[in-house]
């Protein structure tokens, strides 16, 4: 593989196209309903507490993300300044991903590592949320370029203990075990056999337990619980484990790069014994294994597999058949482009309403302003558009073509769906017209006690509103309770007088009920 990018404008061309995939999503929106909503209570929660240790949190993504929204705040609400830790863990993670394809395969394969893992169709949401699984994410591409490095001398060793010392404070103490482990097990190889491997691995190993006993002291003597502020608590709820779930899903959340790893492993099967073969399939095959004993397993959690995926697939792309490469080259071209031209009927919908039936499918799912004309989201799209197809056409012949392809297109459709819909699609996914309908209602001061109201969904109107709302004070004048069957009307005695019922636009399910005291 040439050393050089294929990229037209080389490495600049590559660190735009690396920021293009960044950037949009991080900031611009609320808090939205599922795992953003979730780590900004927690993360607003954090900063509330005097002592924010006591929280038995993993600290790593909260004390990153509290000096992000600190250092943002001038020009920055608190969850865009908070969600800009989840871009500088995204933005390490790339970074160690490719220096340790560099070190397994060579400085040509440092941008096919990068592309790939950026081509994760998993990777894209989740990257752009308050995430703390992207400390863990960041942290574990640490550790697996120490591993990688560890032939070389030294630094490959003290690399490996910050990786792992930042897994602990990541909360992710059994995926760092599983990497130490993983360790031992690489002394057998022949490329670690060395007195300079060794000697790497002992100052790994004795980084990592003088600062595991160190932390570990620490929350004893603070009294926080281990199981929490180490991970642990997700491997102790056993009636609520889902085996095959991470089996289940790797087939889109981690495409295109399991095709390209599963050719790699076969392709280099004779191979097996070096670093290159041995040292991404065996921490792929432990971390599926320990995943099986995770309870409620989510997305989130799995990042980390992408990441050995991700360094098989760019040495599997350095092998790729012409006629695979050919072929996951138009697949990309073709798919992204029904997805836009899908995507500006959509557009056409909301701004112009038409077609008609598309959009008062739209008004129904909730999403607001339709028909409405919004000329600067017109002229965006049209400039993201026109870039894309530029792309298309001046990029070269290649073996980086079709994961260039892919991400670029992945990129394209991810910041045309922003542009469109971003101010819609808050709207619709952030509880802000609950909370702007309930202080149109309630004079400011009053309490409102809340009845079968998720936590997470009492603080998100909480810091939207403004409001006291509180899970129980029968002092209260203000009553407002939450039914999650469609239809449903909730029991409340008489002395309660309905003033309103609403939901967040398009939801069905979830609705509330205000009520004041007769």
């Amino acid at each position: 593989m040439s050393t050089k990018p294929a990229f037209p404008l080389t490495r600049l061309g590559l660190l735009l196209l690396c920021a293009a995939w960044l950037l949009p999503g991080l900031v611009g929106h609320a808090p939205w309903k599922g795992g953003d909503g979730e780590h900004f209570v927690a993360l607003w929660l954090w900063q509330q507490q005097g002592m924010p240790l006591q929280a038995e949190l993993p600290p790593l993504y909260y004390w990153t993300a509290t000096a992000t929204a600190w250092l943002a705040s001038p020009f920055l609400p608190l969850p865009d300044g908070a969600r800009l830790a989840s871009g500088i863990f995204v933005a390490l993670a790339l970074w160690f991903t490719a220096r340790a394809a560099q070190a397994l395969y060579g400085a040509e394969h440092r941008w096919a590592a990068v592309l790939v893992l950026l081509g994760c169709v998993g990777l894209l949401v989740r990257a752009h949320e308050l995430n703390a699984h992207t400390a863990q994410f960041a942290a574990a591409a640490i550790a697996l370029d120490g591993l990688a490095r560890l032939p070389q001398g030294r630094r490959g060793g003290i690399q490996l203990a910050l990786g792992m010392a930042l897994l602990l404070l990541a909360g992710a103490a059994a995926e760092a075990l599983l990497l130490g482990l993983l360790a031992m097990g690489l002394a057998r190889l022949p490329a670690y056999r060395s007195p300079m491997a060794r000697g790497a691995l002992a100052w790994g190993s004795a980084g990592t337990l003088t600062f595991a006993a160190g932390w570990l002291a620490f929350l004893a003597v603070r009294q926080i619980p281990w199981a929490p502020a180490l991970g642990l608590d997700r491997f102790l709820a056993f009636a609520d484990l889902r085996p095959t779930y991470y089996f289940g899903i790797l087939g889109w959340f981690a495409w295109p790069a399991w095709p390209l790893a599963a050719w790699a492993a076969y392709h280099g099967r004779r191979h097996w014994r070096t670093p290159a073969l041995a040292l991404p399939a065996l921490v792929l095959a432990g971390l599926l294994l320990l995943y099986v004993l995770v309870a409620r397993p989510s997305e989130a959690h799995g990042l980390l597999l992408l990441l050995p995926l991700a360094l098989l697939g760019a040495w599997g792309l350095s092998s790729l058949r012409r006629g695979a490469a050919n072929a996951m080259l138009w697949f990309s071209v073709m798919l992204f482009a029904c997805i836009a031209l899908l995507l500006w009927v959509y557009w056409s919908a909301h701004d112009l309403g038409t077609p008609a039936r598309l959009a008062q499918r739209i008004t129904k799912l909730g999403m607001t302003g339709v028909g409405e004309l919004r000329p600067g989201a017109l002229a965006l799209g049209a400039l993201v558009t026109l870039a894309w197809i530029g792309f298309l056409v001046n990029v070269k012949r290649s073996p980086l073509r079709p994961v260039l392809v892919w991400t670029g297109g992945l990129t394209f459709i991810w910041v045309l769906l922003l542009t469109l819909f971003q101010a819609p699609l808050d709207h619709r996914l952030s509880y802000a017209s609950v909370a702007e309908a309930l202080v149109a209602r309630v004079p400011h001061g009053e309490c409102v006690q809340t009845h079968q109201i998720r936590h997470e969904q009492r603080l998100l109107l909480i810091w939207h509103s403004g409001l006291s709302l509180v899970p129980a004070d029968l002092d209260c004048r203000w009553l407002l309770v939450e039914t999650r069957i469609r239809g449903a009307e909730p029991y409340v005695p008489d002395v309660w007088i309905k003033q309103w019922d609403g939901a967040r636009p398009g939801d069905r399910s979830d609705r509330f009920h205000l009520y004041v005291r007769h």
